[in-house]
C-alpha cells in the first residue's frame, strides 16, 4: 500500500544524516510527494492562487479518494498559464484537498506557498530546497 505524502515527509525528516534522508526520499517518493517538491521549489511553476490556506471540508477518515495516482491531476488547471476562469482554478484546487487526507492537504497548501519547512511548527524543516536538488535535480 501507498503511503500517504506526509508519512513519506515525516520519515524523511526523522533520520539522522542528509544522505539518509536522501536515500529514503529517493525510494518512497512517488509522483504525487514529487508534486508537492515542485510546487514548493521549482520556481517556473506558478499557481493562480491566493496566499494561504483555503476554506474547505477535511476528507473524512477512512475515505481516502479512488485512484491517488489522478488526484492530483488537475492541478495543471491552476497554473497560471492555464485559461480557466480564477473561480474555477480555486475549486479545482479546493476539490483536490478536499479529496486527500487532512495531513497531505495542509502539505500541498504550504507547497502552493512555498511555505513546506515552516508548517506545523517546522515539523518539516529539512525538506528544504538544496534536499530536493541533491535528489531530484529533474523537477527543479
Amino acid at each position: 500500500m501507498q503511503k500517504y505524502i506526509h508519512e513519506v515527509l515525516e520519515e524523511t525528516c526523522k533520520l539522522e544524516t542528509r544522505d539518509d534522508r536522501i536515500a529514503y526520499l529517493k525510494e518512497n517518493a512517488f509522483k504525487q510527494v514529487k508534486t508537492i517538491l515542485q510546487l514548493c521549489y521549482n520556481n517556473s511553476i506558478e499557481l493562480s492562487l491566493p496566499y494561504g490556506k483555503p476554506p474547505f471540508e477535511a476528507c473524512p477518515e477512512g475515505r481516502e479518494p479512488t485512484g491517488m495516482t489522478k488526484v492530483f491531476a488537475p492541478i495543471v488547471y491552476c497554473l497560471k498559464s492555464s485559461k480557466s476562469s480564477q473561480v474555477r482554478k480555486e475549486k479545482i484546487f479546493i476539490s483536490i484537498l478536499e479529496s486527500i487526507c487532512e495531513e497531505d492537504a495542509h502539505i500541498l497548501c504550504a507547497a502552493k506557498d512555498g511555505t513546506i519547512t515552516t508548517l506545523k511548527n517546522k515539523k518539516y524543516s529539512k525538506i528544504t530546497k538544496s534536499l530536493v536538488e541533491a535528489c531530484f535535480p529533474e523537477i527543479l
